[in-house]
């Protein structure tokens, strides 16, 4: 063991003690960079050393499997091939080990299967399905809550709370809240009933009953299927010790060495499984380590409490603190020790590296540009001779590191993700996808059309353009790809459509003989592989393939008669439930890092910079989808100042040498930001601070095309002859306030929506909005007023024509259907005027515009004595307020809503010669006793010249090619993902080299 002897002996004198006492419970606190990962191999190889059991007789726990591939590889070097023998696992992985030897005690006939992430989104989706439920599956996004069911349900199971017991806590905390004296009102007209929040908040747990139906399904089918869970792991093996005297001393017999690593991260269940397996053993060699400070999995269930409770649980423990930092410069420790210190020892951190560096505090105007600089920083330190792998960007959130990494790959500096790239935000992915649809199914013409418009075609993005304006798309057919341009003589064949038409019809031709792989190889080959400009492109094309081949193998080991139908599905569903599919990138450790907080535990860089942060960023939190009973509530930690101090200090204590911290003063929106209270908080002595003016200054001096560079805006000799191209036509497509809400939301959504008229798939949501406005206009125009089954049989009809086929979603949707028309007639039908029309066209040419169309379909229209009309819009949906809908947006234009009504009065008045006495909203799915339900005004001269306004910016703006240049105002949800019209048309007038 000379390696070993060698290294020990480099131990400081806490290291030693902690490696000699081989004995009894042992609690280290090991503070960041102090060497635990040693201390814990060396420990191992003491133990070895100094007793005759061997290594099977060792058990070291720890919560990554990197941490595990740690351990062994540094093991190994020390203790040679018996290393192998020592039980190294991760916690869950050594729960299942033990799941697999004792199935049966657990009632299990065959070893049960463990869902991953991605069979329990299809386990999940089932259930949503085939059931049915009034809260938990919302129509228009079917996978709304998909993500708090799933977190709810864990909460519960590391909690021990089986489905009954969640049942009657909600029912404890209804009736709490019923009986609480403090609920009742004491004054007004409500005097002496519940206060209006407490029945909302009655009414929100009500709601959440439907998760404890869920969970039992969620159960009963996990039951049924032999299969178990992330959370059941652990729970099972908890089972299995606690029921079991003879599998408890099994385990103690094999296992008379226990290390445990980061136990700071432990949870409740996991603690009570070393409990039940020692917990009356007289003095176990139990030897655990970790820092109260760095616990920053309190979501996963881990406490402070568990880790103190160590201290007796097993008898007294031995206390060893370990302080000497050999990681970072003292003034990084200085600062680590001031925005946090131990709660379970007094002692601070002390440098072993005799260096010293400033650490900076950057402010910024925006949040882009802390990124902009801090790959202008990398870049300098790379140039310096730096290795990109020894530089780190941490970000608070996912959606962080998404966009920082495409800001630094633009700016030309190596970026490595590691698995946050995501499958789904890959072009090359996005556009592959688009033409396995079309092979999949040569009729689906939104596909066909997409993938013209796509580079992968081939063909040049003007021609695309011409060929979509020119046809009727509802009836696009690839033959009629393939005869484009039939009659041009010697070209006859060659015309760029014409060959991306013949070479989808070979692809569709070769796949109908072979299976799944083999269509992703000739295509992906053809396409992705063959046709990539330059080495770039090829990795990046590479990578995509890869993932696609991945998926697809593990969708064949599952059912070996996968289609490409039934892949491409898989796939949708997986999107569809924001699931996370990293890419197979190549060289992924290779370039900077750049990963959340979080991710960055138990890692090391020279140089750290650490983005973003700021109080609204740092201390945001997702808001749960479901009210909670108070018992419950408090187990979910809460982002408290706590939280954020330690997951900065985690961050913080990263770096070796270099550690920048920025914050931007506003957001790209105009709000101002503020810098995070736990950095605001520290003395400045700490810091070199520099404030937004200097920041500026710095990166103007790289020149102001350092905000632009490599920023892939479209543009290119196609840009230029697409906008000739709309300003000699958009005249052509009648202006409706359909198409203003497009434009002035998002100009890209006006091109791809209005003027190509590209088709999209239409949501259950537009579905169901299409057959209630369908049955009302059945009813208005009815004699007298239809039976329901009537009113059901023309909103089937109306769904059939949406393409709705499928008969639980056909049930479910004519149901909701026929209850929202259904209530309209019982509330409103009565108070119509005798002198209606429904659905009425009204076109109208304004003098002032000559050239452009007007056009609406107006919903209602009451005609009275005197020649007033009034106008009513239908909408599906929740109801709005007349804050919301009066609101003027930031260049002083209306709302979407009164753009709509303020349209219809344009347009009645401008045909008709007639005065608009009244314009009317109607939120058809409106709660009862809603006030919000019918939204009514007059339309004023005012809102007639703001609309006139919008008008004539549209008309100015095309005409003059300057729209490609106005803001994209439309919301992203899901943080900071881009537009997708916009994101199409910078893929397609992307810069070509």
């Amino acid at each position: 063991m000379n390696i070993f002897e060698d290294e020990y002996k480099k131990l400081n004198k806490e290291q030693k003690d902690a490696v000699d006492s081989i004995e009894g419970p042992v609690m280290v606190i090991a503070g960041p960079g102090t060497g635990k990962t040693q201390v814990l191999a060396l420990r191992i190889g003491n133990i070895l050393k100094k007793t005759d059991i061997g290594g099977s007789g060792v058990l070291c726990l720890t919560f990554t499997r990197s941490g595990v591939t740690a351990m062994k590889k540094r093991l190994e070097k020390y203790i040679g091939a018996e290393a192998n023998n020592v039980k190294i696992s991760t916690f869950h992985s050594y729960a299942i080990s033990l799941i697999e030897k004792h199935h049966l005690s657990l009632g299990f006939i065959n070893i049960p299967k463990l869902l991953d992430e991605r069979e329990a989104v299809f386990l999940v989706d089932k259930l949503l399905y085939v059931r049915e439920w009034k809260h938990l599956r919302p129509r228009g996004n079917p996978a709304t809550y998909f993500s708090d069911i799933k977190s709810l349900i864990s909460l519960l199971k590391r909690e021990r709370m089986s489905p009954s017991d969640f049942q009657k806590e909600i029912e404890k905390e209804i009736k709490s809240l019923e009986s609480d004296p403090e609920s009742v009102s004491s004054r007004g007209a409500s005097k002496g009933e519940l206060k209006k929040e407490i029945i909302k908040k009655i009414e929100a747990l009500e709601r959440t009953r439907e998760i404890v139906d869920f969970y039992e399904a969620y159960e009963e089918e996990k039951q049924k299927q032999l299969l178990m869970d992330y959370d059941d792991v652990l729970e099972y093996a908890v089972e299995l010790v606690e029921g079991s005297e003879d599998i408890c001393a099994d385990i103690r017999e094999d296992s008379q060495y226990i290390l445990v690593d980061e136990h700071q991260d432990s949870s409740g269940v996991q603690n009570n499984f070393l409990k039940a397996v020692w917990g009356e053993t007289e003095k176990p060699n139990i030897f655990v380590v970790g820092d109260d400070r760095q616990l920053i999995y309190g979501f996963g269930g881990a406490s402070l409490s568990y880790f103190e409770e160590f201290k007796t649980a097993f008898g007294k423990a031995k206390l060893i603190t370990l302080v000497e930092n050999y990681r970072s410069t003292a003034p990084i420790l200085s600062l680590a020790d001031t925005l946090l210190s131990s709660d379970l020892t007094k002692e601070k951190l002390k440098s072993n590296r005799p260096d010293s560096h400033d650490i900076y505090l950057s402010e910024y105007s925006y949040p882009r540009d802390e990124i902009i600089a801090s790959g202008i920083y990398f870049k300098k330190l790379i140039e310096e001779g730096l290795n990109p792998k020894e530089c780190a960007l941490l970000v608070p959130k996912n959606y962080h590191v998404r966009n920082a990494m495409n800001i630094l790959r633009r700016a030309g500096v190596p970026v490595s993700g590691g698995d946050s790239q995501s499958f789904f935000d890959s072009r090359a992915v996005a556009s592959f996808r688009k033409v396995l649809k079309v092979i999949s199914n040569p009729n689906d013409i939104v596909s066909l059309s997409n993938t013209l418009v796509d580079s992968i075609s081939g063909v040049p993005a003007i021609e695309a353009h011409k060929f979509l304006r020119d046809k009727k798309l509802n009836d696009l057919s690839i033959e009629d790809l393939v005869r484009y341009g039939e009659g041009n003589g010697l070209f006859e064949g060659q015309n760029p459509i014409s060959v991306w038409g013949k070479k989808l019809i070979s692809f569709i031709d070769e796949s109908s003989s072979v299976g799944l792989l083999q269509i992703l190889s000739f295509a992906g080959n053809e396409l992705l592989i063959k046709n990539a400009d330059g080495h770039e492109k090829l990795l990046e094309n590479a990578e995509a393939l890869r993932t696609f081949f991945h998926l697809a193998e593990m969708q064949i080991q599952n059912n070996p008669h996968q289609t490409l139908k039934d892949f491409l599905e898989y796939i949708g569903r997986l999107e569809g439930y924001n699931m996370h599919i990293p890419l197979a990138t190549f060289g992924e450790h290779k370039g900077v890092s750049v990963m959340t907080l979080h991710k960055s535990k138990g890692l090391e860089f020279e140089a750290v910079w650490i983005a973003h942060m700021n109080e609204e960023t740092l201390m945001a939190e997702k808001k749960g989808g479901f009210t909670l009973p108070e018992i419950v509530k408090e187990k979910i930690e809460e982002k408290s100042l706590a939280v954020a101090k330690r997951e900065v200090y985690v961050a913080i204590t990263r770096a070796k040498k270099f550690c920048t911290i920025s914050y931007a003063r506003g957001d790209v929106k105009g709000a101002e930001l503020n810098l995070a209270q736990v950095i605001r908080e520290l003395p400045e002595v700490h810091f070199v601070s520099k404030s937004a003016d200097e920041t500026e200054e710095e990166l103007l001096s790289y020149g102001p095309e350092v905000y632009v560079k490599n920023f892939e805006a479209p543009e290119g000799e196609d840009f230029e002859k697409m906008k000739t191209l709309v300003a000699d036509e958009y005249d052509e497509t009648r202006v409706s306030v359909s198409l203003l809400n497009n434009f002035f939301e998002c100009p890209w959504k006006w091109y791809f929506r209005n003027f190509l008229k590209l088709p999209e798939i239409k949501s259950d949501s537009l579905a169901l909005g299409s057959a209630v406005h369908s049955a009302i206009e059945f009813v208005l125009k009815s004699e007298k007023i239809p039976t329901e089954k009537m009113i059901r049989d023309c909103v089937e009809d109306s769904f059939k024509k949406e393409g709705v086929n499928d008969e639980r979603t056909l049930k479910k949707m004519t149901a909701d259907a026929v209850e929202i028309v259904s209530k309209w007639i019982e509330v409103s039908f009565k108070d119509i005027a005798p002198n209606r029309e429904s659905e009425r066209s009204v076109s109208f040419k304004d003098p002032r515009f000559p050239h452009l169309n007007f056009y609406g379909k107006i919903d209602l229209t009451e005609r009275f004595p005197g020649g007033e009309v009034a106008v009513t819009d239908f909408k599906t949906g929740s109801s709005k307020t007349s804050g919301v809908i009066e609101k003027l947006d930031d260049e002083n234009r209306l709302s979407s809503y009164m753009r709509q009504l303020a349209m219809y009065s344009y347009l009645v008045q401008g045909s008709d010669k007639k005065e608009v006495i009244s314009s009317k909203l109607y939120f058809l799915e409106s709660k009862e006793g809603d006030k919000n339900m019918i939204y009514a005004t007059r339309v004023g001269e005012e809102q007639i010249d703001l609309l006139v306004r919008d008008i004539a910016d549209y008309d100015k703006l095309l005409k003059s090619g300057e729209w490609t240049e106005r803001p994209c105002n439309a919301k992203q949800y899901g943080g900071g993902d881009e537009c997708e019209h916009c994101k199409l048309a910078r893929e397609i007038y992307k810069k070509r080299e």
